[in-house]
């Protein structure tokens, strides 16, 4: 059976570790209208779609159409990220994290 956008946003709530009440925060919405958009129940705009990929960090084709081949690029380059980073020794990797909090921070 194909998954609905109603399925695709639970899965990306669920795969970034919210809780819908932590995730209606964010949206600036109720609990009850989010379990009620991840149920089927009621429709999401197109805005609403759009902060949902930014919150979840997914694409807006994936949560939309379930088309997910920017998603398996990303997660290709971040296996290879991940692959590099774990031939670094302790004092690199820290080296790393804190220049890429540097560059968040900015």
């Amino acid at each position: 059976m194909d998954k609905t956008i109603a399925d695709r946003l639970k899965e990306a709530r669920n795969k970034a570790g919210m809780h819908q009440e932590d995730a209606a925060r964010s949206m600036e919405m109720s609990r009850p209208t989010l379990s009620a958009i991840e149920s089927g129940k009621r429709v999401v705009s197109a805005e609403e779609v759009r902060k949902f990929s930014a919150l979840y960090d997914v694409s807006s084709n994936w949560l939309l159409y379930g088309d997910n081949s920017e998603e398996e690029a990303r997660m290709r380059r971040l296996g290879k990220y991940y692959q590099l980073y774990s031939k670094l020794n302790a004092t690199e990797q820290n080296e790393v994290i804190k220049f890429i909090e540097q560059i968040l921070n900015k």
